[in-house]
């Protein structure tokens, strides 16, 4: 009943946004989830995403200055309550604040606004044609956090924030124990909404 894996480092903090290495890259990314993972094959997998937004179906717009993503209804964060498009809006703006210092930053390079359309709608206006539309939101650098728990810690306060060491994820995990440095003990996410996974 007990997975143990051992890294040759142990993480520090679980807020892939502030994070200092893969090592917590990958402890938070039991409990944390983007819009979609890269696949093996280069192409985008859709996670907390609906479908992934192309041309074809109009999630890409054809002048390529934005991308519209459709979430997938029904996600509970790892505290019962709803993920919505206004997670997403606030993790841009949480990555984008400089005084924030999010390792992540780099991903709202070019991006102009980030807007939720409805509660499973976020739509992603670029100030320039975007060859890469998928550079927000997906796979590490794309993670999102949860709104409610980061709100009271934008800028120079982030570092201070509670939810760095007790992550709320919609991934399939939730943390029962961190020790900084040394140890992270995960238990299932009974809001995870696939119970065969």
């Amino acid at each position: 009943d007990v997975l143990k894996l051992l890294y040759w480092q142990a993480p520090t903090i679980l807020n892939p946004h502030l994070s200092s290495g893969t090592k917590d890259y990958h402890a938070s990314s039991v409990t944390y989830e983007p819009l979609a993972w890269i696949g093996p094959d280069g192409k985008p997998v859709a996670v907390l995403a609906a479908e992934i937004p192309t041309r074809e179906n109009g999630g890409v717009a054809a002048d390529g200055k934005s991308i519209t993503w459709k979430l997938k209804p029904g996600v509970k964060w790892s505290d019962g309550t709803d993920f919505t498009a206004d997670d997403v809006v606030f993790t841009y703006n949480y990555q984008k604040d400089k005084a924030t210092a999010a390792v992540t930053a780099f991903a709202t390079e070019g991006v102009d606004k980030v807007e939720a359309l409805d509660k499973n709608t976020v739509k992603v206006t670029f100030k320039d044609v975007q060859p890469n539309p998928y550079q927000l939101f997906v796979s590490d650098a794309g993670m999102i956090i949860q709104k409610k728990l980061f709100q009271d810690y934008m800028g120079e306060k982030a570092k201070d924030a509670p939810g760095n060491l007790k992550p709320v994820g919609t991934g399939p995990y939730k943390v029962d124990d961190f020790k900084p440095g040394d140890v992270v003990t995960y238990s299932i996410n009974e809001y995870y909404r696939d119970p065969n996974k």
